[in-house]
């Protein structure tokens, strides 16, 4: 096959044909723009759609990543980050629309990107959908929030929501169907999926929605007086300004390496265990154009009414046994720092969650561990306290909304296959059984790092491609019909049935095998703890 070529809205576009790792070809339109590059004055403004273009594009790799300080500790990417991505086995018979699946990549809102360094296609291509995913403005450039219409927060989330925009306008020209468009995100990008739920702006952009490990009610999530974080950084730079508009003026005039460089040691002012960053969502109430006018867990109440796939691993809170500063394994003095003082590990938000219990941080810390002291030896306890409170309670009092709210179907999950070690387990204190926060990417995607580290494609025949398999058929399943299950299948022997018990959560158990299985949820344990009815 010859390089495709199409014309979109903006212009034309020259893609590239690749092959998967398991030797199918297929069509790739990679870097698209879908925005103006938000550099100069547009720096911290909502984003402005894209001019057209003559001649033909070249979007045969993939765009610059937001700029970041990685995980590593590294810069990398440019401000002018804003690409979509489209994959389609093939070009032909594009009058007959495919469902399309949009990816939002995870990544706390401060890392992360759209392209295949994690999140390659191959898998989902065995399937004939049309598969989108999209970088957007990350940290400081995509949530300076100033409580102020000059820069009033969720940039980001308007750079999402007119990648949607994007797809509705363009993506029949790669036979997707605007009709049918699943949004599936991990943690930040399932959280941003609720927000544009919600929101009026993103009213039709999509029609079915997958969530995993995420929900507006984690504590991570936003961020009191986010105003005061850029105050500490200018001060960083010897500028002693509160004037939003002359502090966004000085921000403006900064070069990004060194403006990102400073804003990583304004994020390291907060406990590392808190998890949570210094820009990032919140009430944008100040602008023009909010996403988000009210407290995103207040809009939640309302339930998202659509057909809806959500759930989490077995054991998320693994990742709480790093530290979320560098990424390393937590030493015995940090547990030791945490006995003496369990405020350093439970954040603001979180102690106002255990307030809605009428629960105290030394309640919390009796549920889990009685009369012991938290130590490295019983680290999985540790795990399973910050877990519960810091993501699975939102996710749980997120079913239990949408059993109430949504007339739809809720299909819940828990993703349960650990036999494999997975790259958060490499760093851990210790090695414990279970599936850590974003353990399950690596059944979904197969990402260009996994080659580099030595590790191959999941192989026909072994356990690992048989649960890949499975996620993929259950994953595409509900992008297709509405539901994961529409009939039982040598893959999928079972049925998988939708939420009925807001208390007593029905869920599919993804692990060696299917099994559907109910559990209390840890909303209503926390709401049963005082009353000593556990």
């Amino acid at each position: 096959m010859q390089n495709p070529v199409v014309e979109i809205q903006d212009g034309q576009i020259r893609g590239v044909i690749k092959k998967t790792v398991d030797g199918r070809e297929y069509c790739a339109f990679l870097g698209v723009p879908y925005a103006k590059p938000p550099i100069g004055d547009l720096r911290f403004k909502d984003p402005e759609p894209i001019d057209s273009w003559t001649g033909i594009k070249d979007t045969t790799k993939y765009g610059n990543p937001c700029a970041q300080i990685d995980a590593s500790g590294n810069f990398i990417g440019s401000e002018d980050c804003l690409f979509i991505n489209v994959c389609v086995r093939s070009l032909e018979n594009v009058d007959k629309p495919k469902p399309v699946m949009v990816w939002f990549h995870v990544g706390g809102f401060v890392y992360g990107s759209g392209c295949d360094l994690m999140y390659g296609p191959d898998y989902f291509l065995r399937k004939d959908i049309v598969f989108v995913s999209f970088n957007y403005r990350l940290g400081l450039l995509g949530f300076l929030n100033l409580e102020h219409e000059v820069a009033p927060g969720n940039q980001g989330i308007k750079d999402q929501l007119l990648a949607l925009k994007w797809v509705q306008t363009n993506i029949r020209k790669f036979g997707g169907d605007p009709n049918n468009v699943t949004a599936f995100g991990g943690s930040a990008g399932a959280v941003s999926i609720q927000i544009l739920a919600l929101s009026p702006m993103g009213k039709g952009l999509f029609h079915r929605a997958i969530n995993q490990s995420g929900s507006i009610h984690n504590t991570w999530v936003t961020i009191k007086e986010p105003k005061k974080y850029a105050f500490r950084l200018c001060t960083h730079f010897g500028k002693y300004q509160q004037d939003p508009e002359k502090m966004v003026t000085f921000l403006r005039t900064l070069n990004i390496r060194p403006m990102l460089q400073t804003a990583e040691k304004v994020k390291k002012t907060i406990e590392c265990l808190y998890a949570v960053y210094p820009f990032t969502l919140g009430v944008d109430d100040k602008s023009p154009n909010p996403v988000l006018p009210i407290r995103p867990e207040e809009l939640l109440l309302q339930g998202i009414q659509m057909p809806f796939l959500f759930g989490h691993n077995n054991n998320e809170g693994l990742y709480f046994l790093l530290n979320l500063h560098d990424f390393t394994g937590l030493k015995s003095s940090d547990f030791d720092r945490y006995n003496k003082n369990i405020d350093k590990a439970i954040n603001e938000k979180a102690s106002d969650v255990l307030k809605d219990y009428n629960l105290t941080k030394q309640d919390l810390k009796n549920m889990y561990f009685k009369d012991e002291k938290i130590s490295i030896s019983n680290c999985d306890k540790f795990a399973n306290m910050l877990g519960d409170l810091n993501i699975i309670q939102g996710i749980h009092k997120f079913a239990r909304i949408q059993v109430e709210k949504n007339p739809y179907p809720n299909y819940f999950y828990i993703f349960s296959y650990d036999d494999e070690i997975s790259s958060t387990k490499l760093v851990l204190p210790k090695l414990l059984k279970g599936c850590c926060h974003a353990d399950e990417i690596e059944y979904l995607f197969h990402g260009t790092f996994r080659t580099k580290r030595g590790c191959n494609p999941h192989q026909k025949g072994t356990v690992s491609y048989k649960v890949m398999e499975r996620m993929i058929e259950l994953w595409t399943n509900f992008a297709i019909y509405g539901t994961p299950t529409p009939s039982t299948s040598d893959i999928l022997p079972i049925m998988w049935e939708p939420l009925d018990d807001a208390n007593n959560l029905q869920y599919m158990d993804i692990g060696r095998e299917l099994q559907m299985k109910r559990m209390l949820s840890v909303d209503q344990r926390f709401l049963l703890a005082k009353s000593k009815e556990l």
